[in-house]
């Protein structure tokens, strides 16, 4: 039987049912790429933050290192440690400002699978016509 023998209610029904599993099939995409990038984003993390804590632990031993030197240098103890604290404060504000405008919305985005919804849907619609 030909798709001109068939009727138009039969048709139209599959094309329903084509266009529902297509959809599902594009969910289960979206899911399964925002899952790997999450799992890729979630082991990264625990080295990521070993490494900063190793780091600030030695950061802290070099910033009393020059309140040290300061202090040597005739500068009360007290004038040091609040140039320091301040100079590291204003650092650490610039760096967090910085960070934040870094992070995008789009980082976890799916965007392979909404490349593929789009194309699929401009394939139904000129199946549509």
């Amino acid at each position: 039987m030909t798709v001109q023998e068939r009727p138009l209610t039969s048709v139209l029904s599959q094309i329903i049912s084509e266009v529902a599993y297509l959809l599902q099939t594009e969910i289960r995409m979206a899911r399964a790429e925002v899952s790997e990038k999450v799992a890729r984003v979630a082991s990264s993390g625990a080295m990521v933050a070993a490494g900063g804590v190793l780091l600030l632990a030695g950061f802290i031993v070099l910033l009393f290192d020059v309140v040290r030197w300061l202090a040597i240098a005739g500068l009360a103890e007290q004038w040091g440690f609040l140039i320091v604290g301040g100079i590291v404060a204003i650092i650490g504000a610039a760096l967090v400002m910085s960070g934040t405008k870094a992070v995008k919305k789009s980082a976890l985005y799916p965007n392979k699978t909404v490349e593929q919804m789009r194309a699929d849907y401009s394939v139904i619609k000129e199946q549509m016509k």
